[in-house]
């Protein structure tokens, strides 16, 4: 990824965190127009300040910069957000 990381904001941000903290079976559609489902993990930032999610696919762990997150959706039932667009 090569473009300079936009901070997001801490309302979206607590929501990502919240959908670590229940470990959310998630659907996110990134800016790429690609989409990928998984479990949230964790929140991580790096010292370059950017921020990702760890994110547990069938398959593997994988970290998505959470400025490249367009839409997460839930998928989880009961979940406490059906839709968020970031």
């Amino acid at each position: 990824m090569t473009h300079r990381y936009q901070p997001i904001d801490c309302a979206l941000h607590d929501c990502f965190e919240m959908a670590c903290v229940y470990h959310y079976q998630v659907k996110l559609d990134l800016r790429d127009e690609s989409s990928v489902e998984g479990k949230c993990i964790t929140t991580e930032t790096h010292p370059d300040k950017s921020e990702w999610l760890v994110f547990k696919t069938e398959y593997q762990y994988t970290k998505i910069r959470l400025d490249f997150i367009e839409r997460m959706s839930a998928i989880t039932p009961g979940a406490r957000f059906s839709v968020i667009n970031c």
